[in-house]
């Protein structure tokens, strides 16, 4: 079994619901942080999730959450995904708030 530490995802939030990374088939992966940094000139509302395959979305952050303008989050989490799985998340204004997802991969 191979890991690699790596970026897993990165980009801006939506502000619909949209995927942020999905585990490759084949593959188990590890969240260990997501960074999320408001761009914005004002207060952006950030909703994140994990969906496990073919289950129901949970909440990774509390619902609703405030990061004010020019600031940033870091979430130290682990947190187990396996093939399918997805984290997913938006805000207030798409491409005003940046992440990135980082962890390990093992295939």
């Amino acid at each position: 079994m191979a890991y690699t530490i790596k970026n897993l995802a990165n980009g801006q939030l939506p502000s619909s619901l949209g995927d942020l990374y999905t585990v490759p088939s084949g593959t188990s992966a590890i969240i260990r942080s997501i960074t999320l940094v408001n761009t914005n000139t004002t207060t952006e509302t950030i909703n994140i999730y994990y969906l496990q395959s073919g289950g129901t979305a949970r909440r990774i952050l509390p619902q609703n959450l405030q990061l004010a303008a020019g600031n940033s989050l870091t979430v130290d989490v682990i947190l187990t995904l396996g093939a399918g799985d997805k984290i997913q998340g938006q805000t207030t204004t798409a491409s005003k708030v940046d992440y990135v997802i980082s962890g390990v991969e093992s295939t």
